[in-house]
């Protein structure tokens, strides 16, 4: 846990593409006397360059950014063993992606329609070492979770209801594989891969190649073959 002794600010740094989203992110924490904001930047190759340099207690960084996404700065941040941590502040309300952000190393994950308070309270949750995720999005996580628990007393993995090829172009999806990739690597045509994954999307209830890719991210059975 982060500690701190009696006129010292926590240090944080802000990381989002959307200018507006920075600035008033800044003059939100800028209204909390605890609170020191070092650095905003509009990428997560930035975001690990100065959390490397300046070592904040915090970012607040989103998950949609260039150069360098979200996911891949979390992932960087651990991999080089740096203190800082991060609370994900993202529109983004799926539970694939909250489940990826924390296994990717996050320590919280907030909605971007939530209110001030909620933002407020997530950042000094995460500076004082507990998790955090924002009650709209916390329901369907544990919703989730009792469903994988179920899969697994049952079926095993949710993965189960596709077909081995399915699950190769779930994976090369996974790996950032366009179609006609995909299609050069199993020797099919890209129609017979848009099928496929249109099978798949269908099979799991997902909409988008984010939740394909955090799907298959967090799939144990997936990753271990």
């Amino acid at each position: 846990m982060l500690s701190r002794n009696q006129g010292m600010k926590y240090r944080v740094l802000i990381a989002d593409d959307h200018a507006i989203m920075r600035e008033g992110v800044r003059a939100l924490l800028l209204s909390d006397g605890g609170i020191e904001v070092v650095a905003a930047v509009d990428n997560g190759r930035d975001a690990v360059r100065l959390a490397v340099t300046l070592k904040p207690d915090l970012a607040v960084m989103g998950l949609t950014m260039p150069q360098m996404d979200g996911l891949s700065a979390i992932r960087e941040l651990v991999h080089r063993a740096v203190p800082t941590r991060v609370l994900v502040l993202t529109r983004h309300k799926t539970e694939e992606h909250v489940r990826a952000s924390l296994k990717a190393g996050a320590w919280g994950y907030v909605v971007k329609d939530a209110s001030a308070a909620e933002l407020m309270l997530a950042i000094h949750s995460v500076a004082q070492g507990k998790k955090f995720v924002s009650p709209a999005v916390a329901e369907r996580v544990v919703t989730g979770y009792l469903s994988a628990d179920a899969w697994q007393a049952g079926a095993g993995s949710p993965s189960d209801v596709l077909t081995p090829r399915e699950k190769e172009v779930l994976k090369l999806i996974a790996g950032g594989r366009r179609n006609r990739e995909i299609a050069g690597c199993l020797s099919l045509s890209v129609k017979t891969v848009e099928k496929h994954r249109e099978n798949v999307m269908k099979k799991l209830d997902l909409h988008n190649t984010a939740a394909l890719t955090a799907f298959a991210i967090n799939d144990a059975t997936l990753s271990a073959t």
